[in-house]
């Protein structure tokens, strides 16, 4: 919901139609009624709730914003006068002004949201504060941040992999900061990885701008990119040629006329295994199945069955043989 227009509702001043769209909107959820209940209180507390003449809450909201977005941020300095039972038009507005803003602190910490999520050594699915949902691949680690009055929902990538399944908000675009890439979408579901000084991104639906060094493309559904730290070219785009990179979402394994090279590097990556196709021949070979929530020893046992191909182990290495 609009700050400005949740100061609007509870001051008196909104129309009656978007009233009803605010109060639809508190009864949505237990989150936005606190929200609501928390302004309301903090509005009430400061004494700006009495009735005034003609308050010109648009320029007071204004005056509000620009002081916010001044660098440096200036001082208010206020002269004491006579006190008076009423309230005129221009105190009024001043009032709310200052409400605001010596409102801040407490509002920031009512109305920001910060989240730091970790997985660990397990796979892990969250829903952030805005709706949206990641799921989290092992050993992945992020921070998710929603400042009051930002202007981005802004999440921090330090390592491992995650899905974005992302709500659309036009006002607050959704932005991933990975190493030295910028990722920015509106609503859409793609994959990042963040490793070895390099971030990948995969687009599943919508469109992804990412920027870096300078440079910005836009992803498309099915496209990839591979960006090093310290790049400094043009960013290249590539086309994924299956959606494994997602088996982290519901533990699923769907291979349609995989490769068989293919299938060994996407298990080995999934059970931190390093697997080693010997034969060239064997590499080629196309292989079509679906495992979900299977251990990895039965996976292997009916793919080794269906070529009749032998496994054997030397050191931290599996050697795929025909």
């Amino acid at each position: 919901m609009n700050k400005e227009e949740l100061i609007k509702y509870i001051s008196g001043d909104l129309n009656a139609e978007r009233q009803v769209v605010v109060e639809a909107w508190i009864r949505e959820s237990a989150e936005n009624e606190k929200e609501y209940t928390d302004m309301k209180k903090i509005w009430e507390w400061s004494g700006a709730s009495d009735q005034s003449p003609e308050v010109d809450v648009d320029r007071a909201w204004a005056d509000f914003v620009k002081l916010r977005d001044e660098q440096p941020t200036k001082v208010l300095v206020l002269t004491e006068e006579k006190r008076s039972r009423g309230w005129r038009p221009g105190m009024v507005a001043a009032a709310i002004v200052m409400l605001l803003m010596s409102s801040v602190g407490v509002l920031r910490w009512t109305l920001s949201t910060d989240l730091s999520l970790d997985s660990n050594d397990g796979l892990q699915q969250a829903g952030l504060p805005d709706g949206s949902t990641v799921y989290l691949n092992k050993k992945t680690v992020l921070d998710y941040k929603k400042g009051w009055l930002a202007k981005e929902r802004t999440v921090v990538l330090s390592k491992g992999e995650a899905f974005f399944d992302v709500k659309r908000d036009t006002t607050q675009p959704f932005v991933i900061q990975s190493g030295n890439s910028r990722i920015t979408v509106l609503g859409t579901s793609f994959h990042v990885r963040r490793a070895d000084g390099e971030t990948e991104v995969i687009v599943s639906s919508g469109s992804v701008r990412v920027d870096h060094a300078g440079n910005s493309v836009r992803l498309k559904p099915n496209d990839r990119v591979l960006i090093q730290d310290t790049a400094r070219t043009k960013v290249k785009v590539d086309t994924v040629e299956d959606q494994l990179y997602k088996y982290y979402i519901h533990q699923q394994f769907i291979f349609e006329n995989t490769p068989l090279n293919r299938v060994f590097d996407v298990l080995g990556k999934a059970f931190d295994q390093k697997f080693v196709v010997v034969d060239d021949k064997t590499k080629v070979l196309r292989y079509t199945a679906s495992f979900e929530r299977q251990t990895l020893n039965e996976m292997l046992d009916v793919i080794l069955k269906t070529f009749e191909l032998k496994i054997e182990k030397k050191g931290n290495v599996y050697y795929i043989k025909g």
